[in-house]
């Protein structure tokens, strides 16, 4: 597709001579280098980078300027994407990628799309600002690209992912996790909140991806994080560089004066190539502007160590038993296939006319900080939505569901039923009585919720506990086949319900793993 693309470009430009003029100036155009973290960061004089528009969003088709002409690109699930040319370059060949419809900036479910673009791209990088992180545009979706080579930090990431791929992991870099092939590396020089991945398919690339998203906080009205990323192919494997950041301009951004620089920084700057749009501030930018620059739009200290601690914490496996009946009624919300039955039959689970010892239904999809709902179980009280896996064993003459979901993600239903003053108090007490109530059924340590359970990685240290009922451990009956049950002889646990918000999620975050 590069040659359509190189093609495509030149026929563009020689019939849309306001756009031609800005690319011939990219070439002319005045650059400098600074030193900063360990790169040379270039700087780039640019007033032409002032976008061209005339009216109403310019990235529908009814407003594209005279001369402008498309190229299309098919996404995943029918999505449909424009390919144009850039009206406000910072590179040569500078592709603007739009949906064809008006809908809003956002990463969900299209950076898949993202990674089918740069597969077709060849020697292209595919890049996306979130809606407060550098675009103009945040109404209607879109990426950007540019051929390779031109964005330091784009360079060192490649050189350092081929060293990985070589067998070699540079000390810049420190590894983080894997989710199937697809591995994840914080990168310790530049910026703080910088971060590699590669992958061989682009299925494990985007569940590694938004684990990472999935970590990050979100700002009060915002759709999704902050930042910046960066996705390419080579050697054979899909490669991305994520920058996250705090702000979407700098404080001097809003400065007058001497103290005022016309910065706001987009992908481009934030992997060091600075874009200066304003004549007069290209000669006063000097190092320490660019240190302030970055430190007012990156992730500060503690937010990048808050964030590599919930990257690496794991939580263990509970089992819920949740209800019993001679027949149950579930769904599972993935497969499309509506209500099913279970029943029991001489003594084994009924399902379909099969008769079964055990039948589990395990989860599918990690999509946020806890886990999505991934189940529903009907019952005389009406639906309730579950995470997690469904298993469902025969216990006397009955069929019993139970929910084997992460520790955490049970405690953020249980939690949410108390009021919101006492739910960090209740989250360490309930994790103390759950870590007994596990130990008591003698099943050891657990393994790890693998990446298709869990929503979130954590470590937790266990250690004995007065239940939260007023009858001691040994007072109260253990449970066989499951470590808990949803009833109030355990704990009442409902599921996931509108009562879990942002304050017990809070509650379970920010005390997870503490027993004291």
């Amino acid at each position: 597709m590069a040659t359509d693309i190189d093609k495509f470009v030149h026929d563009q430009l020689s019939v849309w001579p306001e756009v031609a003029a800005k690319y011939r100036a990219l070439k002319s155009a005045r650059t400098r280098t600074l030193p900063f973290g360990g790169m040379l960061v270039t700087l780039q004089s640019n007033p032409g980078r002032m976008p061209i528009f005339d009216h109403g969003c310019p990235l529908c088709e009814e407003n594209y300027m005279e001369h402008q002409h498309t190229l299309p690109f098919e996404g995943r699930k029918g999505r449909k994407y424009n390919i144009l040319v850039n009206r406000a370059p910072i590179f040569p060949n500078h592709l603007v990628i739009t949906r064809d419809t008006h809908v809003p900036q956002t990463i969900w479910h299209r950076f898949p799309d993202m990674l089918d673009l740069a597969a077709s791209l060849e020697h292209y990088i595919v890049f996306y600002n979130s809606p407060n992180s550098g675009t103009t545009v945040p109404g209607h979706a879109h990426f950007q690209a540019c051929p390779m080579g031109y964005m330091p930090l784009e360079r060192a990431a490649d050189r350092i992912l081929r060293e990985i791929a070589a067998g070699r992991e540079p000390e810049e870099v420190e590894f983080i996790g894997q989710t199937r092939d697809a591995q994840l590396y914080h990168y310790k020089r530049f910026n703080r909140g910088i971060f590699f991945l590669r992958a061989q398919t682009s299925k494990s690339m985007a569940k590694q991806f938004y684990r990472l998203l999935d970590c990050l906080n979100l700002v009060a009205e915002e759709t999704e994080p902050r930042f910046n990323a960066f996705a390419y192919c080579s050697e054979g494997e899909y490669r991305a560089v994520v920058t996250l950041r705090s702000a979407s301009r700098p404080s001097c951004y809003f400065e007058s004066g001497d103290k005022h620089f016309s910065i706001s920084p987009g992908a481009a700057d934030m992997a060091g190539f600075v874009v200066v749009p304003e004549v007069e501030d290209f000669p006063r930018l000097d190092a320490d502007v660019l240190r302030q620059i970055y430190e007012d739009v990156t992730l500060s200290e503690a937010q990048e160590k808050h964030l590599l601690w919930r990257l690496v914490r794991t939580q263990p496996r509970i089992e819920v038993g949740v209800s019993a009946a001679a027949q149950i009624r579930f769904e599972i919300i993935s497969d499309g296939a509506g209500p099913q039955t279970v029943s029991y039959r001489e003594g084994k689970i009924d399902y379909n006319g099969v008769l079964y010892d055990e039948l589990i239904f395990e989860a599918a999809t990690i999509s946020t900080l806890f886990a999505e709902p991934s189940f529903i179980l009907y019952a005389d009280y009406g639906p309730r939505r579950y995470a997690g896996t469904l298993k469902f064993i025969a216990e006397g003459n009955q069929v019993r569901a139970v929910n084997l979901l992460g520790a955490e993600d049970y405690l953020l239903s249980v939690v949410s039923l108390y009021p919101e003053s006492e739910q960090k108090e209740q989250a360490i007490r309930l994790r103390r009585w759950v870590t007994d109530q596990m130990a008591r059924r003698q099943i050891g340590s657990r393994p790890v919720l693998g990446p298709e359970l869990c929503s979130t990685p954590g470590v937790v240290t266990w250690v004995e506990h007065r239940p939260v009922q007023e009858k001691s451990p040994e007072e109260l009956p253990a449970h066989s086949h499951y470590d808990v049950c949803a009833d109030e002889h355990c704990q009442l646990y409902i599921g996931l319900t509108e009562k879990a918000d942002a304050a017990a999620r809070a509650a379970i975050d920010e005390t997870w793993g503490q027993l004291e």
